[in-house]
């Protein structure tokens, strides 16, 4: 996935809450969103150089989007979104191994109450996905959340209940940079997580891992990474 000419060189100088950052463009100063809403840590540190999308509008509280960070030699995407649009156009093409043949799917699916990313289908079988865009990285492992969750661990519960009523059932984790070659749930930072994804795996809900490939310029689905949890 390309960016296109919306996306600009940026500064980051500050992060006044969870939903802002404050950087420099073209030597002045601004507020851009910050759409991932977790601590980041390791990344937002001032005078990082970042990437970011303009989104100019009269209604939008900021004219830009924080879209990338740089980190050492890599890009890291700190767009959760990205993820669900990777694996969508990855579906879409039949690129996504993990998940072995379907007939058709469909996005942002209602369930019940809940709504899921995913739902793939194939001979007369549903089987629902929930994608987890994981920022985080330690040593090459990928660690999520970074902050707690209470909506991903409600999410993961309702897999089990899906696997249990006889859908099949994926939690999918995309680490949106190249440096990852495992993932793990972040047991110190959110417990509750880590103690449902464990139960999802002995339940039979599937767990899959996967990397990005991120330049200045574009971002793409890479390799499969095992999941260690």
């Amino acid at each position: 996935m390309k960016f296109g000419d919306t996306i600009v060189d940026g500064v980051f100088l500050e992060r006044p809450n969870r939903y802002l950052a404050r950087v420099e463009i073209d030597g002045e100063e601004t507020l851009a969103h910050v759409p991932d809403p977790g601590r980041l840590p390791g990344l937002m540190i001032p005078q990082r150089k970042v990437r970011l999308i303009h989104k100019p509008s009269e209604t939008r509280k900021t004219q830009y989007t924080l879209a990338l960070v740089r980190h050492g030699r890599i890009w890291v995407s700190v767009y959760p979104v990205f993820a669900n649009t990777l694996v969508k156009d990855g579906l879409t093409r039949n690129k996504i191994g993990c998940f072995g043949e379907f007939d058709s799917f469909a996005s942002e699916v209602k369930h019940g109450g809940s709504r899921f990313d995913f739902c793939l289908e194939q001979g007369g079988k549903e089987t629902y996905v929930e994608v987890k865009s994981v920022s985080l990285v330690e040593e090459t492992v990928g660690k999520f959340p970074d902050a707690p969750t209470e909506r991903g661990r409600k999410h993961v519960e309702e897999l089990i209940q899906l696997k249990q009523k006889g859908f099949g059932a994926v939690v999918l984790f995309v680490s949106q940079r190249s440096d990852t070659r495992s993932i793990t749930s972040n047991d110190p930072i959110d417990p509750k997580f880590g103690e449902a994804l464990r139960r999802a795996q002995k339940a039979g809900v599937k767990l899959f891992g996967i990397n990005c490939k991120v330049t200045a310029s574009s971002i793409s689905l890479d390799q499969n990474i095992p999941l260690e949890i």
